[in-house]
């Protein structure tokens, strides 16, 4: 089953085009990622699913809903949450209180405080700096920090922008395993990853993206066999 289906979306910017036309679906329970070169649109993609790009034209839709042309916060509610690049936590707020941002939108305390409680749990090191404001983390917090702050709004699907991008290689496998654990924990993730050797050997379907369009697409095991993408992203 489809949680989300964009059709023929087109984002501008001014008189550059930053997605032509793009179509692609995700199913539930799905890992799909979005590879591409610098500048090819996967990060435009994800904005405009998440609200914060108006459509020139095509549609979105989550759960068979039209969710184009609505508000950051009534995607949120659809079930769409945001990991975004660059981890962007609150610099001046604490650990807590950014998780606390990222439940905004829910109004049953209760068990806002008991996935507080479970995220504690999966990121013990978020725990140990829960009163820390979030700026002083390092890196590889920083992205757990971000990362928790979107389960905490309960998404059926989340989205994770450039998740490994600025981190140490121990930290980036650390934070592909969270997201792969994510997954099996039955959420459904769109992920946008520079590391297209990761992202691909990690997911069910792939969609390559050259110029704001999607040029090709399939499984795993099709993307990483597709000579051109081989030797374009996979170094052969």
């Amino acid at each position: 089953m489809n949680v989300l289906k964009l059709e023929d979306v087109t984002v501008r910017y001014g008189a550059t085009t930053g997605v032509n036309r793009l179509s692609l679906e995700v199913h539930e329970g799905e890992l799909v990622t979005l590879i591409g070169a610098n500048g090819a649109g996967k990060s435009t993609t994800l904005r405009a699913i998440n609200g914060l790009e108006p459509l020139a034209h095509g549609c979105i839709r989550m759960d068979g809903h039209v969710v184009s042309g609505a508000s950051p916060a009534q995607i949120i509610d659809r079930g769409i949450s945001h990991c975004p690049e660059g981890r962007r936590v609150f610099p001046q707020l604490t650990v807590r209180e950014n998780l606390e941002m990222g439940a905004y939108r829910r109004i049953d305390r209760q068990r806002v405080r008991d996935d507080m409680e479970r995220m504690f749990d999966k990121f013990p090191r978020l725990r140990e700096r829960v009163q820390q404001v979030a700026g002083t983390l390092s890196g590889g917090e920083q992205q757990m920090l971000a990362i928790a702050r979107a389960l905490m709004s309960r998404p059926r699907l989340v989205m994770f922008d450039e998740p490994s991008l600025g981190l140490a290689p121990n930290i980036v496998e650390q934070i592909f395993s969270l997201i792969q654990e994510i997954r099996r924990e039955g959420t459904t993730v769109l992920m946008v990853e520079q590391n297209a050797y990761a992202a691909l050997a990690m997911c069910d379907r792939g969609y390559l993206l050259e110029n704001g369009h999607i040029v090709s697409q399939g499984t795993s095991a099709e993307m990483r066999a597709n000579p051109e993408i081989r030797r374009a992203y996979l170094g052969g």
